[in-house]
C-alpha cells in the first residue's frame, strides 16, 4: 500500500461518496481553517494503484516546533478492515514523522450506537471499529455524555418518510401544533445569500452572549459561504407584523365570545371553582392578547417585520444537517425554531436527502441536566439518537504530546475561570 499526497479534484471525487462523509472533510473546510493558522494535506491511500481511502489532515505547528495533526471527523478509509487500517496507519506514522508531528487526533464520523428518542433500546453497530482503533494503540478520550470533544459525539436525526406530510404524522401532536401556530402567528422563515450576512451573524451573536459560546466574525461566515455556498444554506426567520396582527384580532374575538359564554353560565348556574378558574384564565389572556396587538399596532408604525432566528442548514451525503443557528432571545414565545426547523425538513426533501438531522445533543436525557434544552424542542420530531465512537489521539512522539495536553489544561482551566 502506498499513502501519499493527491490533488484536490481526485480526493473530493472519492469522499463525495463515501458513505462517512461530513462537512468537515471536504477540502473547503480545509482552505477555510487556514485563516486561523492550519495547513491542509489531502491524503490518497493505494492498494494495487487503485485509490481506496482518503483522508484530510490540519496541520497546527506549535511553539515548540512539532506539529499537531487532525484528522476532521476521521479517515474514510475501510477502517472495519483491520488490515488495510493497520497498514495505513503505519504509513500514516511515518507521514506525520516527516512534519514532526507529535500526534494526530481524530474524532471519526463512524455511529457506535443507535437508540430510540430517549436514548434507550441501544442498538450497538460500530464495535467493530472501535475495536481496531483500540487494537492499533489509538487511545481513546472516553464516551463523553456531553460536549468534550472537538465535535458533538451524540446526534438526533430521523428518517424522511416519501413526502413531508408523511414525515410530519411521526411528530408528536405537540410539535405539529406548534409548526401550526407558529405559522398562524405570522412566523416565516427564507432563505438567504451572503448579501444578509450581518443580519445573519447578529442572530448568531445573540444566542452566543446567552450561552457562552463563541460566535466568529462576519468576515469568518463570508469567507465560509465562498468556499461551501453548493453545500450550505442560510435561513432568516421573521416576525410578519401584518399577519401577527391579524391574528391577535381574532384571538382577541375568539376569547371575548368564550369570555361572554362563561359570564353568561355564571349568572344562570351556581358559580363552582371550575368555572370561576376558567372565566379568571380567559380574562388573563384577553388582557394579555390586548397588550400584545397594542405593541404590534406600535411595532407595525416602523417595522413590516422583526428578526428572530437563523439558521445555517448543511446538505452533504444522505443528511441535511441543522449546522448552527441563532435565535432572538426577546421573542422566544414565537418559537422560531419550529419555523426554521420546518422550512430545513422541507430543504431535505428537495435536495433528494435521507435523513433530516439536527445536529448536536448531550447523551445525558435528564430532564434537569445542564444540555437538556437543547435536545427539548428536537426530541417532538421523534429523532433516533446516533452516538458516535468519539474521539482518539494517535501518539507518535510522547513528550510533545505530555507538553500538549499541560498546555490544553491550563487553557481549559482559564477558559472556565474566565467564564
Amino acid at each position: 500500500m502506498e499513502l501519499k499526497n493527491i490533488k484536490e479534484n481526485e480526493y473530493l471525487k472519492f469522499a463525495l461518496n463515501h458513505k462517512d462523509i461530513s462537512i468537515y472533510q471536504l477540502p473547503a473546510w480545509g482552505k477555510l481553517k487556514e485563516q486561523t493558522g492550519w495547513k491542509t494535506h489531502l491524503l490518497g491511500l493505494y492498494a494495487d494503484n487503485k485509490l481506496i481511502g482518503v483522508t484530510m489532515l490540519l496541520q497546527k505547528v506549535t511553539p515548540i516546533k512539532l506539529s499537531l495533526f487532525y484528522a476532521p471527523r476521521g479517515f474514510l478509509i475501510p477502517l472495519d478492515n483491520y488490515n488495510i487500517f493497520a497498514e495505513f496507519t503505519e504509513l500514516l506514522k511515518k507521514y506525520l514523522k516527516k512534519y514532526k508531528g507529535f500526534m494526530v487526533k481524530v474524532d471519526p464520523n463512524v455511529i457506535y450506537s443507535l437508540s430510540d428518542e430517549n436514548n434507550e433500546n441501544k442498538k450497538i453497530i460500530g464495535k467493530q471499529v472501535y475495536d481496531n482503533f483500540i487494537k492499533l494503540k489509538y487511545r481513546h478520550l472516553g464516551f463523553t455524555l456531553n460536549f468534550e470533544t472537538m465535535q458533538p459525539r451524540y446526534l438526533c436525526r430521523f428518517k424522511l418518510g416519501s413526502d413531508y406530510n408523511e414525515t410530519c404524522q411521526g411528530f408528536a401532536k405537540s410539535t405539529r401544533k406548534n409548526i401550526i401556530k407558529t405559522e398562524n402567528m405570522g412566523v416565516r422563515t427564507r432563505l438567504i445569500n451572503d448579501e444578509e450576512i450581518d443580519l445573519f451573524v447578529s442572530l448568531l451573536q445573540e444566542t452566543g452572549r446567552l450561552k457562552n459560546f463563541i460566535v466568529r466574525p462576519a468576515s469568518y461566515y463570508q469567507r465560509m459561504y465562498d468556499l461551501m455556498k453548493d453545500y450550505l444554506k442560510l435561513y432568516l426567520t421573521y416576525i410578519d407584523l401584518n399577519i401577527y396582527h391579524e391574528y391577535l384580532t381574532k384571538e382577541i374575538e375568539i376569547t371575548k365570545k368564550e369570555l361572554a359564554n362563561i359570564e353568561k353560565q355564571m349568572t344562570s348556574n351556581n358559580v363552582g371553582n371550575k368555572l370561576k378558574t376558567a372565566h379568571k384564565n380567559y380574562n388573563e389572556h384577553l388582557t394579555k392578547l390586548t397588550k400584545d396587538l397594542e405593541i404590534a399596532q406600535n411595532l407595525r408604525k416602523s417595522h413590516d417585520k422583526i428578526y428572530i432566528g437563523a439558521l445555517m442548514s448543511i446538505f452533504i451525503g444522505e443528511e441535511g444537517i441543522t449546522f448552527m443557528s441563532g435565535t432572538n432571545n426577546q421573542y422566544k414565545s414565537f418559537n422560531p425554531k419550529y419555523s426554521f426547523y420546518n422550512e430545513h425538513i422541507k430543504e431535505c426533501f428537495k435536495e433528494g436527502k435521507k435523513y433530516c438531522n439536527f445536529y448536536g445533543i448531550s447523551g445525558d436525557m435528564n430532564p434537569h441536566g445542564e444540555y437538556y434544552s437543547i435536545y427539548e424542542i428536537k426530541k417532538g420530531f421523534r429523532p433516533e439518537i446516533v452516538e458516535l465512537i468519539g474521539e482518539f489521539d494517535l501518539i507518535t512522539n510522547r513528550f510533545g504530546y505530555y507538553l500538549y495536553k499541560v498546555a490544553l489544561k491550563g487553557y481549559k482551566f482559564l477558559k472556565k475561570f474566565k467564564h
